[in-house]
């Protein structure tokens, strides 16, 4: 049975609006087409207004509907709550819930790596007690209000993601989610052209402790541009700072990272000099430092570094975040196995380099079948650069580790900067559109290839590893 987390009388006390009839709900949706049974829906205005489908959520099972009027063909009995504002009315539970909770609240946040941090972190705290965390890529103002107002009554520990593409937007989240500690995963260039400038983005992501609890700790990594500014910020809000990374001066440091074939192997050294031995099931370099940052809470917390190490371990990168699958098919009577690095959901500078960085270095263990495959980068534009789009997409070109990627094929108008300037024995094919390149992709590869695919989520590159995985076991 699922737990109860709001029925007609809460809600009504936490929104100000009103419901005639009685409801309990299990969840808040507010989408139609994914609700579960016991769900609250609350009906988000838009260019898809959520009122014209409130039946729709009734008929999937939805407890009751947040509105703020009673569509035609509903009536005041229909367990319809009625509020001025459904946006507001959500951030009122939002708040309700975080202040009636008595959980430990993490707030994460960084240009890149906040998902796979919370995703992480979800497992390592689940460890140490009940643990709550969005199931997505929740981080603006309606994905941290559905975080908080699903919190279960008895949780110990809430992991929420915070993400920003305008000024202000943390400092916001930050005073709605009230963190007790924070993870700032990375400091760089991304969302810059609503942020301005890389000094507004070190302030944007410093503002993650303005609403922090006194005496909270702020994890910060060390191996960014604008440590210095980053860390005097933090501190200016009265947080406890904690650095990381693999410079010598990082109070917990990363040492001899390590990749062998699908796994990644490091030595972390906290705080107090303990060598702890961290083991991921990925070659992407780039997670040993979100799973530092997580090592790192945890030891400030008085947990058991073992324990999150072992939780460590049973994580894997989530679909567009790094997952590798294998694919095979047969074409013309020949039979094709590829391996796909599925990096599709999205990118910045930093993030591209890192992804590029793990192809480059999967598999490279002589006795594998991997070994001595071409390696394909398939590369989509990079979004909200602003005026630095063009020098930022030239920029891949200068990365060292391409030198050990054997083609690169390019999607998008921005994109084909960095195509023209490649050497011509490194470039693949330029298409302006993702389907385009699917339909390229399939007639040119070659038995054993690796092939990674990365991109700013709108290019949809995401599509191409779809058609990429449906060709799995066929013939044609």
């Amino acid at each position: 049975m699922a737990e109860v987390l709001w029925n007609k009388i809460t809600a009504e006390v936490a929104t100000l609006g009103q419901c005639k009839s009685f409801w309990e709900a299990s969840g808040i949706s507010f989408d139609s087409r994914k609700i579960n049974e016991g769900d609250l829906f609350i009906a988000l205005p838009g260019k898809r207004d959520g009122h014209d489908f409130i039946k729709a959520a009734f008929d999937r099972g939805a407890a009751a509907a947040m509105v703020t009027n009673i569509p035609k063909g509903l009536n005041e009995e229909d367990r319809l709550l009625v509020v001025d504002d459904v946006m507001k009315a959500l951030v009122r539970m939002a708040k309700t819930a975080r202040n009636e909770s008595k959980a430990t609240f993490i707030g994460i946040t960084g240009t890149s790596g906040k998902t796979s941090t919370k995703d992480m972190g979800g497992l390592v705290f689940k460890s140490f007690g009940k643990t709550h965390f969005s199931e997505k890529s929740y981080n603006n103002i309606l994905g941290c209000s559905l975080t908080l107002a699903t919190i279960p009554k008895d949780a110990e520990y809430v992991l929420v993601e915070i993400g920003t593409n305008s000024l202000g937007e943390i400092a916001e989240l930050s005073q709605l989610v009230k963190p007790d500690h924070v993870i700032i995963t990375d400091v760089s260039v991304g969302h810059i052209e609503g942020l301005k400038s890389l000094d507004n983005i070190v302030e944007e992501k410093a503002s993650i402790c303005f609403g922090q609890r006194q005496k909270g700790t702020a994890i910060i990594p060390t191996g960014i541009e604008r440590f210095s500014q980053l860390k005097e910020k933090v501190e200016n809000f009265g947080s406890t700072v904690i650095s990381f990374g693999k410079s010598e001066t990082s109070d917990v440091k990363i040492t001899n990272a390590e990749v062998k074939n699908n796994f990644i192997t490091a030595k972390i050294v906290d705080q107090e000099q303990n060598h702890l031995d961290l083991k991921l099931k990925t070659a992407g370099k780039h997670y040993v430092k979100n799973a530092t940052a997580l090592l790192t809470l945890t030891v400030a917390l008085n947990l058991s570094s073992s324990k999150a190490i072992s939780a460590l371990l049973k994580w894997t990168p989530s679909a567009g975040r790094g997952q590798v699958s294998e694919i095979k098919f047969k074409k013309d009577n020949c039979c094709i196995a590829i391996l796909l690095i599925d990096e599709s959901y999205n990118a910045n500078p930093g993030s591209m380099r890192s992804a590029l960085e793990t192809l480059a270095c999967i598999f490279t263990n002589k006795n594998k079948n991997y070994a001595h495959s071409r390696r394909i980068a398939v590369l989509g534009d990079m979004l909200e650069l602003g005026p630095s789009e063009a020098k930022e997409h030239i920029n891949i070109s200068k990365f060292a580790k391409l030198s050990q990627i054997d083609k690169i094929s390019c999607v998008g108008l921005r994109m084909r900067r960095l195509f023209e300037v490649l050497p011509p024995s490194k470039q693949g094919f330029w298409t302006k559109t993702a389907e385009e390149m699917q339909h390229v992709l399939v007639n040119k590869f070659k038995n054993g290839d690796i092939v990674m695919i990365k991109g700013s989520f709108s290019m949809g590159m995401n599509t191409i590893v779809s058609e990429l995985k449906r060709l799995n076991n066929l013939e044609f």
